[in-house]
């Protein structure tokens, strides 16, 4: 099949619905937005902390070493990858610029001083700088590392005031439980090593495997890995289909992760420490409609009145005990289980190698929070609320000592993220030199057959 002349040209994410859909134009065009809009009322951001943190803690270096792959340093420029990246910036008066590309970290500091982006999202390795794409009749994307997006307000259930940061906050253990079981599955199932976790400042996790083969995959391989990954949800039962048996993979989930979580999280009250989505008669009757039988779900009922004090796992235990008498329930039971605690992928982010991610590094206009590297194995105790705002890193380094050896974001509570991902880096380079390496070694001649008398 032919390629186009030019990709489909998809938004970075479809806008949530507290979101203002930005107007669109390219690099070095002129908005036709009047006047820019007031910054954001909000103490931890505004335009004078984000020129700080442009200027003086945004590690452009790092971030241009990870997009780079290891190519800077080739002699052929044509293998070199940080020139052929998308960049796109959302400004604060809401004008969205696409195909900057940029030819490096100095080039790259420059705009963000210039521009102030309130959002950076990155974008495919394309077959040529995007910057110049109109100079093309063939302009594609060749390369893209399979990305995720998880947002809680995909979690229909939930009770999420998504204007109040305090209820996403509280929401975070299921972000957790959506990174570890995602980053299994890509690393088990899929075999890839490099997975960039990022907490997106808010709401939500973005998932970044970074792996060759997963730059290369084409957008059918990356339909069915997000497919795979993905169960869809069947609107007419408000449950996620899940086929039975289980498979392998969605078996070790709901055995490993899933079932413990719903039973340890989902169910005990809020009081505590848990969802408690058998704790109201609202929430009682979201669940007893998944079960689409009316008359175990009146059953239920009678008894949660009855009983108004039993805790959220002795009324799940009650609905099971109820469903045992009919054997179609069974596999209900499950999908329930699953519809409350696997993660919600945005399948249309992950499927499409043009399709753009907001990037690590960049901070979140309604919180003032960067979008920091999450450590998977110790997610569970990731504390959204500590994450490191505009103002505490200003703070941090009015703080500092003037005489401080360092970098600058060495002195804030940016540190140890900047550490782990360099730690990342490092890992993923020193994988990239041995692939080189080897394909260097298949690519040579073959030597002449040593004979006996040679080798002794």
């Amino acid at each position: 099949r032919a390629p186009p002349t030019m990709p489909v040209e998809q938004e970075p994410k479809r806008p949530r619905r507290d979101e203002a859909v930005p107007m669109e134009t390219e690099a070095g065009s002129v908005p036709v937005r009047p006047a820019a809009a007031a910054a954001p009322a909000h103490e931890n951001f505004s335009p004078e902390l984000l020129r700080i943190y442009y200027d003086r803690i945004f590690p452009v270096q790092l971030m241009c070493r990870w997009l780079s792959y290891g190519t800077q340093q080739l002699v052929d420029a044509t293998e070199q990858l940080l020139h052929r990246r998308e960049f796109s910036f959302t400004t604060g008066d809401d004008v969205y610029i696409r195909y900057l590309s940029f030819e490096d970290a100095a080039g790259l500091k420059k705009e963000l001083a210039a521009k102030l982006p309130h959002k950076i999202d990155i974008g495919a390795i394309f077959s040529a700088a995007p910057r110049d794409h109109k100079k093309y009749k063939l302009f594609e994307p060749v390369q893209r590392e399979m990305i995720i997006d998880i947002d809680l307000t995909d979690y229909d259930f939930l009770e999420v005031d998504v204007k109040r940061l305090e209820t996403c906050d509280r929401c975070w253990p299921l972000m957790a439980l959506a990174m570890r079981v995602l980053e299994r599955a890509l690393r088990e199932d899929f075999g890839f090593e490099h997975i960039l976790c990022v907490y997106s400042g808010r709401r939500g996790i973005h998932l970044w495997a970074c792996d060759t083969r997963a730059r290369l995959m084409p957008n059918e391989v990356r339909g069915a890995v997000a497919d795979y990954l993905g169960p869809m949800l069947n609107p007419a039962t408000g449950r996620l289909r899940i086929a039975k048996p289980l498979h392998p993979a969605l078996k070790r989930a709901y055995e490993e992760e899933l079932q413990p979580f719903f039973m340890g999280t989902m169910l005990p009250h809020e009081a505590e420490g848990g969802f408690g989505i058998l704790e109201t008669p609202l929430r009682q009757e979201k669940l007893l409609a998944m079960l689409q039988d009316d008359a175990i779900a009146e059953k239920c009922r009678t008894e949660f009145a009855r009983r108004p004090n039993v805790s959220g796992p002795e009324r799940w235990k009650y609905i099971v005990s109820q469903c045992k008498s009919s054997a179609k329930l069974a596999p209900v039971l499950t999908e329930i289980l699953f519809t409350y605690t696997y993660p919600r992928l945005d399948v249309n982010v992950s499927k499409g190698m043009n399709h753009l991610l907001k990037s690590p590094w960049c901070v979140h206009p309604k919180t003032g929070r960067v979008c920091v590297p999450v450590d998977v194995s110790d997610c569970a105790s990731f504390d959204p609320s500590a994450v490191p705002t505009l103002k505490t890193i200003a703070e941090d380094l009015d703080a500092a000592a003037a005489g401080d050896d360092g970098t600058p974001i060495s002195r804030t509570g940016l540190a140890k993220y900047e550490a782990a991902f360099d730690a990342f880096l490092a890992k993923m380079e020193n994988a990239i030199r041995g692939e080189r390496a080897r394909q260097k070694a298949a690519a040579a001649p073959p030597t002449k057959q040593a004979t006996f008398a040679e080798l002794f």
